[in-house]
């Protein structure tokens, strides 16, 4: 039996088949990677394109390119422009309702110049992620620069002001003359009554800020003439140009307490205000003057002295009528100045003022400046003896002296009622009759030709003079002749020392001639041995 073979035939791919299937994985892997690569789009609306380039502008993350702006288009209503861009997909997740988006331009404005280098790169978006929250693609650009950046450490707390005054967006909060924060929004309070200014203070200087933290107005430069005379102040160049806020801690302010996020504290118009701040209780006074009350202003200081312990708070007119005391000027005095220590009821410090007033305790209304003219109020002793302090209900009276009787008004009436003692009349008489004799002297004198003979006398005395002179000349070349003969180098000088030596040996040769002779006179008759 013959067995048949069976032929299968083997299916075979070409060759051919390979190249497309190659180039099909390929695209494939390209497409996916193209896909994974991919990038998150975006819409960011700008009130303004504000130089941007589609293709060329870039959005930058800590100065780092996570995207790019691929295309513009103007708002259904034309009232903005909608940048598309694309964010690179490490970055897209970071995407949520808090991003941030603003355009860098060049920048110059009080604060100085910014972003010169934009002039060359050309203008970018700036990318500031915020908290992580729930995807968002739809955004709307900031106008402006925000001052802070999510990334930024710190706190922010809200100042309540009465004004904003020169204070703004960016204007530095400072802590001894260092900056450690800034201002980063204000608005209008709700009852309209204040301004709430919010700043934030960065980390670590936050942990300054405590509940008995005092913040006051360093803005600008400002200069003030009253009753303390001149005060200037100014803290720095910025703050003068943006404003700025100052605080501190003061030992006696209270609470040490950190302040949490979101406290407020009340901006006080100046550190002065601060200081004054440590006199809580205030008891108020009246006190009554017939004079004029020009140049006494709200707010004069009351001395006492030469110590502030209070201020005018009001002056009124009582009536028109010419009535003795109808000036009523209200004060406010601070009884802690007078005891640190001590929180005294008003009931104690009427007491007080009472025994005061009794050993002649007075106020009264004193120049403080001439260049101006303001006033203030001076307590202090007078010589008038006990006086009465009247209690009312809201307010106690003290006794007034008389305005002009202290500082300098009083002093300058002291040198003026001086002045006046001084009998001008009769200085005027003696100096015109003393006047009169010395004209007749001198008529006198001029009668008898006195003045001809005194210039006859003045012409001799000149030719005595001369005379004088010329003699003084010939003694200086006498005495100049002496000193050549006597120089030690001098002839005359040598042969006088030869003469006076030839003279002394003479003078030795007498002697022994004389002792020889007293020894034997007989020498004189029968001469001398040759041996003696």
């Amino acid at each position: 039996m013959v067995k048949q073979s069976i032929v299968k035939r083997m299916t075979r791919i070409s060759p051919v088949w390979i190249v497309p299937l190659i180039a099909f994985v390929i695209a494939v892997w390209l497409a996916v990677q193209a896909q994974m690569s991919k990038g998150t789009q975006i819409e960011i609306t700008f009130a303004k394109a504000s130089d941007i380039i589609p293709g060329q502008t870039q959005i930058r993350l800590k100065d780092v390119q996570v995207g790019s702006v691929k295309s513009l288009r103007l708002s259904k209503d034309l009232s903005s422009v909608i940048v598309t861009a694309e964010i690179d997909r490490a970055v897209s997740r970071h995407l949520s309702k808090s991003t941030r988006f603003w355009v860098v331009t060049p920048r110059i404005s009080a604060k100085g110049v910014s972003n010169l280098g934009t002039l060359i790169s050309g203008v970018y978006i700036v990318m500031d992620p915020g908290p992580e929250g729930a995807t968002e693609t739809s955004f709307r650009g900031l106008d402006e620069t925000p001052i802070l950046q999510s990334s930024a450490q710190g706190t922010h707390y809200v100042l309540q002001a009465d004004t904003l005054g020169s204070l703004d967006i960016g204007s530095p909060v400072y802590y001894r003359q260092i900056r450690v924060g800034e201002v980063t929004g204000y608005r209008l309070a709700e009852n309209q009554q204040h301004v709430d200014i919010n700043f934030f203070i960065r980390a670590p200087h936050d942990q300054m800020v405590q509940q008995r933290s005092r913040f006051w107005d360093v803005s600008g430069f400002g200069v003030s003439l009253g009753a303390e005379g001149m005060k200037a102040k100014m803290a720095s160049l910025t703050s003068l140009i943006a404003g700025g806020i100052e605080f501190g801690n003061g030992s006696a302010l209270g609470d040490e307490t950190p302040a949490e996020q979101g406290h407020r504290f009340y901006l006080y118009p100046d550190k002065e205000s601060v200081l004054e701040e440590r006199f809580t209780i205030k008891h108020h006074f009246l006190l009554r003057f017939s004079d004029t009350v020009r140049g006494l202003a709200v707010g004069a200081p009351v001395e006492f002295r030469g110590i502030k312990v209070g201020e005018v708070v009001d002056v009124k007119l009582d009536n028109a009528s010419n009535n003795d005391n109808s000036l009523h000027v209200y004060i406010a005095i601070a009884p802690q100045r007078f005891s640190p220590d001590h929180e005294p009821s008003r009931e104690e410090f009427d007491a007080q003022l009472k025994s005061m007033v009794e050993q002649g305790l007075r106020a009264n209304m004193a120049t403080a400046s001439l260049l101006t003219g303001a006033k203030y109020i001076e307590l202090g002793f007078t010589d008038e003896g006990a006086g009465e302090l009247v209690v009312f209900d809201d307010y106690s009276e003290l006794p007034s002296a008389p305005a002009g009787e202290g500082g300098i008004e009083g002093k300058i009436d002291n040198i003026l009622a001086q002045v006046e003692q001084i009998p001008f009349e009769q200085i005027g008489k003696d100096l015109a009759s003393g006047m009169a004799s010395l004209k007749q002297v001198m008529g006198t004198l001029e009668q008898q030709n006195t003045a001809h003979k005194i210039d006859g006398a003045m012409a001799g005395l000149e030719q005595s003079m001369a005379k004088a002179h010329l003699a003084l000349a010939e003694s200086e070349k006498l005495l100049e002749n002496f000193n050549q003969i006597l120089a030690p180098d001098a002839q005359f000088r040598h042969e006088m020392s030869s003469m006076l030596e030839s003279v002394s040996d003479a003078s030795r040769s007498m002697q022994l001639f004389l002792d020889e002779l007293n020894r034997h006179p007989q020498a004189l008759i029968y001469g001398a041995d040759k041996d003696e």
